[in-house]
């Protein structure tokens, strides 16, 4: 199917009360070892600053005091030649070290291709409550939050929904091609039409289904219908690599989108009495519907 490729980069980690406390989804130590840094030498990276409740960092400023440092800040080299780092990630254990003038952190330097990701999601963490996003997006990002290892009821309570659609959601993309990510992002077909889509159709079958209704005016309960008068699983037994039952679909939806507007039952009606009985091969050798 063509359109415009976007692939989802980005990701996501549970958020925590404790600015402090450690996550699951801090950068690989081995990868990127620890070191100390100076503190005066960490200025913060754009688009990351966030106000902070000051009684919660009256508590980590104690914390620190008292434990230290017990997760490293992530910076990466300013490309200035400063010699300067920039904040990604711990502007509170920054901030409350440099209080309480302390002269270094553990700190974990990144490169930028990782920083970028980082710097990335730790906006999402900050903001995704906030942020007004098109359910496609959002349903996006739950599934690489639960790809990533984050309890259904965590997802659910940071997105603001029921554990039981954060669920649904998830079985609805669960499988999904590049191809069904393609589509949703660039608008080509709705979250909800994916959805009925899914309740009916195979992984593997879904992009070719997904290329028949691109563009088409067809509305969900029609292709509910649609999919239930075909017998859509039961028409498996025609071939076993789609043929026909895939040039039924594309002319139903086609000649379906063509009809006169109406009621359910009437536009069905007018689709049953020109419904094809036959298929054959045109000079191309391509499956059509017999005229």
């Amino acid at each position: 199917m063509k359109g415009r490729c976007a692939r989802v980069t980005t990701r996501i980690e549970g958020a925590t009360s404790n600015p402090d406390s450690a996550t699951k989804l801090q950068p690989d130590h081995h990868a990127f070892p620890v070191q100390e840094v100076l503190v005066a030498r960490i200025r913060p990276e754009g688009g990351l600053g966030r106000k902070r409740d000051r009684a919660g960092h009256r508590e980590l400023q104690r914390s620190i005091q008292r434990f230290g440092v017990l997760t490293p800040i992530t910076v990466r080299r300013a490309t200035d030649e400063s010699g300067d780092f920039l904040l990604i990630k711990g502007q509170g254990r920054t901030l409350a070290c440099r209080m309480l003038g302390m002269a270094t952190i553990p700190a974990v330097v990144v490169d930028d291709e990782f920083a970028e990701a980082e710097k990335v999601q730790q906006f999402l963490v900050e903001n995704v409550a906030r942020l007004k996003m098109r359910p496609v997006d959002r349903a996006l990002l739950i599934q690489r939050a639960r790809q990533e290892g984050e309890e259904t009821s965590a997802i659910a309570a940071r997105f603001g929904l029921s554990a039981s659609t954060v669920r649904r959601l998830l079985a609805q993309l669960d499988g999904a091609t590049s191809n069904e990510v393609e589509a949703l992002r660039a608008g080509e077909v709705s979250l909800a039409m994916h959805a009925v889509i899914a309740r009916h159709v195979e992984p593997s079958e879904r992009p070719a289904v997904l290329a028949i209704i691109s563009g088409l005016s067809i509305k969900l309960k029609e292709l509910e219908a649609l999919f239930i008068a075909l017998g859509w699983q039961e028409l498996a037994s025609l071939g076993e690599n789609l043929g026909e039952r895939i040039v039924l679909l594309d002319w139903a939806c086609r000649k379906l989108a063509e009809l006169p507007s109406g009621t359910l039952r009437e536009r069905f009606r007018l689709l049953a009495l020109e419904f094809p009985t036959a298929l054959e091969r045109d000079d191309h050798g391509y499956l059509v519907v017999a005229q």
